[in-house]
Protein backbone atom coordinates (compact mmCIF):
# COMPACT_ATOMS: atom_id res chain seq x y z
CA UNK A 1 0.00 0.00 0.00
CA UNK A 2 1.42 3.35 -1.06
CA UNK A 3 1.94 5.87 1.71
CA UNK A 4 1.08 9.52 1.19
CA UNK A 5 4.27 11.62 1.32
CA UNK A 6 4.43 13.89 4.39
CA UNK A 7 4.95 16.85 2.08
CA UNK A 8 1.34 16.49 0.85
CA UNK A 9 0.04 17.12 4.36
CA UNK A 10 2.41 20.06 4.79
CA UNK A 11 1.27 21.63 1.52
CA UNK A 12 -2.38 21.23 2.51
CA UNK A 13 -1.79 22.60 6.01
CA UNK A 14 -0.01 25.65 4.57
CA UNK A 15 -3.33 26.79 3.08
CA UNK A 16 -5.25 26.64 6.36
CA UNK A 17 -4.14 30.08 7.73
CA UNK A 18 -5.04 31.84 4.44
CA UNK A 19 -8.45 30.16 4.26
CA UNK A 20 -9.21 30.98 7.89
CA UNK A 21 -8.16 34.61 7.40
CA UNK A 22 -10.36 34.98 4.31
CA UNK A 23 -13.21 33.54 6.35
CA UNK A 24 -12.64 36.38 8.84
CA UNK A 25 -12.78 38.90 5.96
CA UNK A 26 -15.99 37.30 4.70
CA UNK A 27 -17.59 37.50 8.14
CA UNK A 28 -16.80 41.21 8.38
CA UNK A 29 -18.32 41.78 4.95
CA UNK A 30 -21.43 39.87 5.98
CA UNK A 31 -22.34 42.59 8.49
CA UNK A 32 -25.01 45.10 7.51
CA UNK A 33 -23.96 48.71 6.94
CA UNK A 34 -25.48 49.82 10.26
CA UNK A 35 -23.71 47.10 12.26
CA UNK A 36 -20.40 47.61 10.47
CA UNK A 37 -20.49 51.40 10.85
CA UNK A 38 -21.41 51.22 14.54
CA UNK A 39 -18.65 48.69 15.25
CA UNK A 40 -16.11 50.80 13.36
CA UNK A 41 -17.06 54.01 15.17
CA UNK A 42 -17.04 52.42 18.63
CA UNK A 43 -13.66 50.82 18.01
CA UNK A 44 -12.18 54.09 16.73
CA UNK A 45 -13.60 56.00 19.73
CA UNK A 46 -12.00 53.58 22.17
CA UNK A 47 -8.66 53.61 20.37
CA UNK A 48 -8.53 57.40 20.21
CA UNK A 49 -9.58 57.77 23.83
CA UNK A 50 -6.81 55.39 24.91
CA UNK A 51 -4.06 56.51 22.51
CA UNK A 52 -4.64 60.23 21.92
CA UNK A 53 -4.33 62.61 24.92
CA UNK A 54 -5.83 65.41 22.82
CA UNK A 55 -8.91 63.31 22.04
CA UNK A 56 -9.35 62.28 25.69
CA UNK A 57 -9.24 65.94 26.79
CA UNK A 58 -11.56 67.26 24.05
CA UNK A 59 -15.23 68.15 24.36
CA UNK A 60 -17.98 65.87 23.04
CA UNK A 61 -18.52 67.79 19.78
CA UNK A 62 -14.82 67.64 18.93
CA UNK A 63 -14.67 63.93 19.74
CA UNK A 64 -17.72 63.13 17.61
CA UNK A 65 -16.38 65.13 14.68
CA UNK A 66 -12.94 63.51 14.97
CA UNK A 67 -14.51 60.03 14.88
CA UNK A 68 -16.73 60.96 11.92
CA UNK A 69 -13.78 62.37 9.97
CA UNK A 70 -11.31 59.61 10.79
CA UNK A 71 -13.68 56.63 10.55
CA UNK A 72 -13.52 56.71 6.73
CA UNK A 73 -9.75 56.34 6.85
CA UNK A 74 -10.01 53.71 9.59
CA UNK A 75 -12.23 51.55 7.37
CA UNK A 76 -9.93 51.90 4.36
CA UNK A 77 -6.88 51.16 6.53
CA UNK A 78 -8.70 48.06 7.77
CA UNK A 79 -9.20 46.98 4.14
CA UNK A 80 -5.49 47.36 3.50
CA UNK A 81 -4.54 45.52 6.69
CA UNK A 82 -6.83 42.56 6.00
CA UNK A 83 -5.40 42.02 2.52
CA UNK A 84 -1.87 42.81 3.67
CA UNK A 85 -2.10 39.79 5.99
CA UNK A 86 -3.93 37.71 3.38
CA UNK A 87 -1.16 38.33 0.85
CA UNK A 88 1.49 37.16 3.32
CA UNK A 89 -0.47 33.99 4.09
CA UNK A 90 -1.13 33.25 0.41
CA UNK A 91 2.54 33.89 -0.41
CA UNK A 92 3.56 31.32 2.18
CA UNK A 93 0.99 28.78 0.94
CA UNK A 94 2.01 29.21 -2.70
CA UNK A 95 5.69 28.86 -1.81
CA UNK A 96 4.98 25.12 -1.39
CA UNK A 97 3.62 24.87 -4.93
CA UNK A 98 5.54 27.39 -7.05
CA UNK A 99 9.30 27.79 -7.32
CA UNK A 100 9.82 31.08 -9.13
CA UNK A 101 9.46 34.08 -6.83
CA UNK A 102 8.17 36.30 -9.64
CA UNK A 103 5.49 33.76 -10.54
CA UNK A 104 4.69 33.27 -6.89
CA UNK A 105 4.24 37.02 -6.39
CA UNK A 106 2.12 37.39 -9.53
CA UNK A 107 -0.19 34.50 -8.57
CA UNK A 108 -0.53 35.88 -5.02
CA UNK A 109 -1.49 39.29 -6.43
CA UNK A 110 -4.04 37.69 -8.78
CA UNK A 111 -5.52 35.66 -5.94
CA UNK A 112 -5.82 38.73 -3.72
CA UNK A 113 -7.43 40.77 -6.51
CA UNK A 114 -9.90 38.00 -7.34
CA UNK A 115 -10.80 37.42 -3.70
CA UNK A 116 -11.23 41.16 -3.14
CA UNK A 117 -13.55 41.39 -6.17
CA UNK A 118 -15.51 38.35 -4.94
CA UNK A 119 -15.86 39.95 -1.50
CA UNK A 120 -17.10 43.24 -3.00
CA UNK A 121 -19.63 41.31 -5.13
CA UNK A 122 -20.75 39.50 -1.98
CA UNK A 123 -21.36 42.87 -0.29
CA UNK A 124 -23.95 43.82 -2.93
CA UNK A 125 -26.28 41.27 -1.32
CA UNK A 126 -25.86 42.72 2.20
CA UNK A 127 -28.39 45.41 3.32
CA UNK A 128 -26.87 48.88 3.11
CA UNK A 129 -23.57 47.62 1.64
CA UNK A 130 -22.29 48.00 -1.91
CA UNK A 131 -19.47 46.64 -4.02
CA UNK A 132 -16.97 49.27 -5.15
CA UNK A 133 -14.03 49.07 -7.52
CA UNK A 134 -12.28 51.62 -5.30
CA UNK A 135 -12.28 49.16 -2.40
CA UNK A 136 -10.84 46.43 -4.63
CA UNK A 137 -8.00 48.81 -5.50
CA UNK A 138 -7.47 49.59 -1.79
CA UNK A 139 -7.41 45.87 -0.98
CA UNK A 140 -4.90 45.31 -3.77
CA UNK A 141 -2.70 48.13 -2.48
CA UNK A 142 -2.49 46.39 0.91
CA UNK A 143 -1.54 43.12 -0.76
CA UNK A 144 0.98 44.88 -3.02
CA UNK A 145 2.61 46.52 0.01
CA UNK A 146 3.02 43.13 1.69
CA UNK A 147 4.47 41.56 -1.47
CA UNK A 148 6.82 44.50 -1.94
CA UNK A 149 8.18 44.15 1.58
CA UNK A 150 8.65 40.39 1.17
CA UNK A 151 10.45 40.91 -2.15
CA UNK A 152 12.67 43.55 -0.56
CA UNK A 153 13.60 41.27 2.34
CA UNK A 154 14.32 38.38 -0.02
CA UNK A 155 16.61 40.67 -2.00
CA UNK A 156 18.26 41.76 1.23
CA UNK A 157 18.77 38.10 2.10
CA UNK A 158 20.57 37.47 -1.18
CA UNK A 159 22.79 40.51 -0.67
CA UNK A 160 23.46 39.52 2.94
CA UNK A 161 24.50 36.01 1.90
CA UNK A 162 27.42 37.54 -0.03
CA UNK A 163 28.59 39.60 2.95
CA UNK A 164 31.45 38.11 4.98
CA UNK A 165 30.16 40.03 8.00
CA UNK A 166 27.54 42.69 8.83
CA UNK A 167 28.39 46.09 7.35
CA UNK A 168 26.91 49.39 8.57
CA UNK A 169 26.55 51.86 5.70
CA UNK A 170 24.54 54.99 4.99
CA UNK A 171 22.27 53.34 2.37
CA UNK A 172 21.51 50.54 4.82
CA UNK A 173 20.54 53.02 7.52
CA UNK A 174 18.25 55.05 5.24
CA UNK A 175 14.92 53.27 6.06
CA UNK A 176 15.38 53.84 9.78
CA UNK A 177 16.67 57.40 9.29
CA UNK A 178 13.76 58.34 6.98
CA UNK A 179 11.22 57.00 9.50
CA UNK A 180 12.99 58.84 12.32
CA UNK A 181 12.87 62.12 10.36
CA UNK A 182 9.18 61.49 9.73
CA UNK A 183 8.59 61.00 13.45
CA UNK A 184 10.43 64.23 14.27
CA UNK A 185 8.73 66.49 11.72
CA UNK A 186 5.57 64.63 10.63
CA UNK A 187 3.32 65.22 13.66
CA UNK A 188 4.02 68.96 13.59
CA UNK A 189 3.22 69.11 9.88
CA UNK A 190 -0.06 67.24 10.31
CA UNK A 191 -1.17 69.43 13.22
CA UNK A 192 -0.26 72.75 11.60
CA UNK A 193 -2.75 75.35 10.28
CA UNK A 194 -1.87 74.13 6.76
CA UNK A 195 -4.21 71.22 7.47
CA UNK A 196 -7.24 73.39 8.21
CA UNK A 197 -8.47 73.46 4.62
CA UNK A 198 -8.28 69.68 4.06
CA UNK A 199 -9.89 69.13 7.46
CA UNK A 200 -12.76 71.42 6.50
CA UNK A 201 -13.34 69.41 3.33
CA UNK A 202 -13.36 66.15 5.29
CA UNK A 203 -15.66 67.54 7.97
CA UNK A 204 -18.03 68.84 5.30
CA UNK A 205 -18.21 65.39 3.74
CA UNK A 206 -18.31 63.13 6.78
CA UNK A 207 -19.66 65.21 9.71
CA UNK A 208 -23.40 65.82 9.13
CA UNK A 209 -23.72 68.59 11.74
CA UNK A 210 -20.65 70.57 10.66
CA UNK A 211 -22.52 73.09 8.49
CA UNK A 212 -25.17 73.67 11.15
CA UNK A 213 -22.51 75.58 13.13
CA UNK A 214 -21.67 79.26 12.64
CA UNK A 215 -18.55 80.24 10.71
CA UNK A 216 -16.67 81.06 13.91
CA UNK A 217 -17.74 77.78 15.57
CA UNK A 218 -16.65 75.76 12.53
CA UNK A 219 -13.24 77.41 12.51
CA UNK A 220 -12.82 76.87 16.24
CA UNK A 221 -13.81 73.20 15.87
CA UNK A 222 -11.26 72.67 13.11
CA UNK A 223 -8.53 74.20 15.29
CA UNK A 224 -9.48 71.79 18.10
CA UNK A 225 -9.18 68.86 15.68
CA UNK A 226 -5.57 69.66 14.78
CA UNK A 227 -3.93 68.23 17.95
CA UNK A 228 -5.89 64.99 17.48
CA UNK A 229 -4.62 64.57 13.92
CA UNK A 230 -1.11 65.28 15.21
CA UNK A 231 -1.49 62.49 17.79
CA UNK A 232 -2.75 60.05 15.15
CA UNK A 233 0.16 60.71 12.82
CA UNK A 234 2.64 60.58 15.71
CA UNK A 235 1.43 57.06 16.48
CA UNK A 236 1.66 56.09 12.83
CA UNK A 237 5.22 57.36 12.52
CA UNK A 238 6.18 55.44 15.70
CA UNK A 239 5.00 52.23 14.05
CA UNK A 240 6.86 53.08 10.84
CA UNK A 241 10.00 53.75 12.86
CA UNK A 242 9.87 50.22 14.27
CA UNK A 243 9.52 48.77 10.76
CA UNK A 244 12.29 51.01 9.38
CA UNK A 245 14.77 49.99 12.06
CA UNK A 246 14.16 46.29 11.33
CA UNK A 247 14.72 46.90 7.62
CA UNK A 248 17.93 48.81 8.33
CA UNK A 249 19.22 45.96 10.47
CA UNK A 250 18.46 43.54 7.64
CA UNK A 251 20.23 45.78 5.10
CA UNK A 252 23.27 45.93 7.38
CA UNK A 253 23.61 42.17 7.03
CA UNK A 254 22.24 40.99 10.37
CA UNK A 255 20.38 37.71 10.40
CA UNK A 256 16.79 37.43 11.60
CA UNK A 257 17.17 36.65 15.34
CA UNK A 258 19.95 39.16 15.94
CA UNK A 259 18.36 41.78 13.69
CA UNK A 260 14.97 41.55 15.39
CA UNK A 261 16.44 41.57 18.89
CA UNK A 262 18.64 44.57 18.14
CA UNK A 263 15.82 46.44 16.38
CA UNK A 264 13.59 46.56 19.42
CA UNK A 265 15.90 48.51 21.78
CA UNK A 266 17.08 50.74 18.91
CA UNK A 267 13.51 51.66 17.93
CA UNK A 268 12.48 52.22 21.55
CA UNK A 269 15.56 54.35 22.20
CA UNK A 270 14.95 56.52 19.12
CA UNK A 271 11.24 56.87 19.89
CA UNK A 272 11.95 57.74 23.53
CA UNK A 273 14.57 60.32 22.55
CA UNK A 274 12.14 62.05 20.16
CA UNK A 275 9.44 62.06 22.83
CA UNK A 276 11.75 63.66 25.38
CA UNK A 277 12.93 66.26 22.87
CA UNK A 278 9.57 67.18 21.35
CA UNK A 279 6.99 65.92 23.83
CA UNK A 280 3.46 65.09 22.84
CA UNK A 281 1.63 61.88 23.57
CA UNK A 282 1.98 59.31 26.31
CA UNK A 283 5.52 57.89 26.31
CA UNK A 284 4.42 54.34 27.14
CA UNK A 285 1.89 54.34 24.30
CA UNK A 286 4.40 55.66 21.78
CA UNK A 287 6.97 53.05 22.81
CA UNK A 288 4.36 50.30 22.57
CA UNK A 289 3.36 51.34 19.03
CA UNK A 290 7.03 51.42 18.02
CA UNK A 291 7.44 47.90 19.43
CA UNK A 292 4.42 46.75 17.41
CA UNK A 293 6.13 48.06 14.27
CA UNK A 294 9.22 46.00 15.09
CA UNK A 295 7.13 42.87 15.63
CA UNK A 296 5.17 43.33 12.37
CA UNK A 297 8.35 43.83 10.32
CA UNK A 298 9.99 40.84 12.04
CA UNK A 299 6.98 38.65 11.19
CA UNK A 300 7.20 39.69 7.53
CA UNK A 301 10.89 38.80 7.68
CA UNK A 302 9.94 35.36 9.06
CA UNK A 303 7.46 34.78 6.21
CA UNK A 304 10.10 35.74 3.64
CA UNK A 305 12.64 33.45 5.30
CA UNK A 306 10.26 30.48 5.55
CA UNK A 307 9.13 30.80 1.95
CA UNK A 308 12.74 30.94 0.73
CA UNK A 309 13.53 27.73 2.60
CA UNK A 310 10.41 25.72 1.77
CA UNK A 311 12.41 23.40 -0.50
CA UNK A 312 14.21 22.03 2.55
CA UNK A 313 10.87 21.08 4.16
CA UNK A 314 9.28 19.34 1.20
Amino acid sequence: MNRIPPSIFLKAAAWAPALLWYHVIWRFSNQTAAVSGDLSDRLLWRLLHRLSPSFAAADTLTRNTAVEVLSFFERKAAHMFLYFVLALLLWFALSWLLKGKAVQGAVTALFCTGLAALDEFHQTFIPGRSGQLRDVCIDFSGAALALGLVALLLWVGRVRSRMPRPVVSLPALLPGVICLVGLVFGPGLFSSPLLLQPLQGLATRFAPDFWSLSDAARQELLVRLLPITGDVFRLGFCGLLGCGVVLSCALCGLRLPAGALLSLPLALLACGAVHLAAGGGNAATLLAISAVGVVVAALIWVVALLSSRRARLT
